[in-house]
């Protein structure tokens, strides 16, 4: 499913798309926030973003039990 998703994603160059594809992949690794990914699935349910970068990034860290060093 996600795979189908991204497909359509990015201007047709995979070159151009690679360290997008390579940030998301990092931060779905380590477990942080991708805004990006929150925007595109706005774009798709078909409603504007309600919550800025930085809400999204403090809503997302208050879900997960705050910021952890371990």
């Amino acid at each position: 499913m996600l795979r189908k998703r991204e497909e359509g994603r990015g201007t047709g160059d995979g070159a151009a798309s690679l360290p997008r594809r390579l940030a998301r992949t990092v931060r779905r690794i380590i477990g942080a926030p991708d805004y990006e990914a929150y925007l595109a699935h706005c774009r798709e349910a078909g409603h504007p973003p309600r919550l800025s970068e930085r809400e999204y990034v403090k809503e997302f860290l208050d879900k997960k039990g705050g910021v952890r060093c371990c």
